[in-house]
């Protein structure tokens, strides 16, 4: 493999457990320089992984190894009537040393539960705010498509209770909708979409997306689904990421163990980096095609460059 500086920018941690132990392991057994642990919104969905001040406190213990992107507190139902300072929550995590913000809002059971479009009024000071500030946003919008489809919606998502298509969910192009509609207003967001924005099915849209907004980017944390779509036109995909290279940014969703399985956790988490790792080096055979093979210039760029340039503000020093 390459001798490419690696940051894991997408990480989750359970809240009120001290994962250090398990991050210094990853990175020295995994060949990482740095992880981002990226916090989950408090009382919408899966806020088990809310970790704003345990992430704070690793980074400041960890200078330059560990990243925390902070998430917003949704347990004062005020929210919805503009009655929460988001704004004001974001400006705190960044004075306490954050360096973006984790967005799961818009993930589908998450907006079904938030109650308020992504692009709602009530949003407007905070993507002000993070605009002003060029501040990054890690935003997760929408999931694979297969989720809404009854008959293609695969049988682990099911069980998770992942399946949207029963009508109570917003679709795919609502949450699309949405995301352009926060674009449009405030088209110098700095936002990096999770999981590819789901567009790994859909080279020309994905192109035509980052073509549009020029300040966002997407990360390659997997959905597997997304390295099958590129593996099976990995010609198209390596011009894609080699033309984009400015604009792709390396992340896992890794996390520690929730119990004790500490060793196959780990062991999960190294072959996971392994995996994109082999995707992005060489052109192996794998899933349902091969690998991309990129040059050196585009990893260094992906696999660290992007996210350290996206996370340092020309306006404000908020390293901590």
């Amino acid at each position: 493999m390459h001798k490419t500086m690696i940051i894991d920018s997408h990480f989750h941690a359970y809240s009120g457990k001290d994962c250090s132990g398990f991050l210094r392991d990853l990175m020295e057994k995994a060949g990482l320089d740095a992880i981002s642990i990226a916090s989950i919104p408090k009382e919408l969905v899966h806020d088990e992984h809310f970790y704003n001040e345990e992430a704070l406190k690793l980074k400041k213990e960890n200078p330059g190894k560990v990243y925390a992107f902070g998430s917003l507190d949704y347990s004062d139902k005020g929210y919805l009537r503009g009655k929460v300072d988001f704004a004001g929550q974001a400006k705190r995590l960044f004075e306490a040393g954050a360096d973006g913000i984790k967005m799961l809002e818009g993930k589908t059971n998450a907006r079904k539960a938030l109650g308020i479009p992504l692009d709602s009024p009530i949003y407007d000071s905070f993507y002000s705010y993070m605009q002003e500030n060029a501040f990054p946003i890690l935003m997760h919008v929408a999931d694979p498509e297969e989720f809404w489809d009854p008959v293609k919606a695969p049988d682990w998502a099911k069980k998770r209770g992942w399946f949207w298509g029963d009508g109570s969910f917003p679709s795919k192009e609502q949450l699309y909708s949405e995301t352009e509609g926060i674009l449009g207003k405030f088209p110098k967001l700095k936002i990096t979409f999770a999981h590819f924005f789901f567009l790994s099915a859909d080279i020309g849209r994905a192109s035509r997306f980052l073509d549009k907004w020029k300040n966002v980017s997407f990360d390659i944390t997997p959905g597997w689904e997304m390295y099958d779509n590129f593996s099976r036109s990995s010609s198209d995909w390596s011009a894609f990421f080699k033309n984009y290279n400015e604009r792709i940014i390396f992340g896992t969703d890794n996390a520690p163990p929730s119990k004790d399985n500490y060793a196959g956790q780990l062991e999960r988490c190294i072959s996971t980096i392994s995996k994109i790792r082999d995707f992005l080096e060489t052109d192996k055979e794998m899933l349902s095609g091969k690998g991309i093979s990129l040059d050196t210039a585009s990893l260094k760029k992906i696999c660290s460059g992007n996210f350290l340039k996206a996370i340092r503000s020309p306006y404000e020093n908020h390293s901590g």
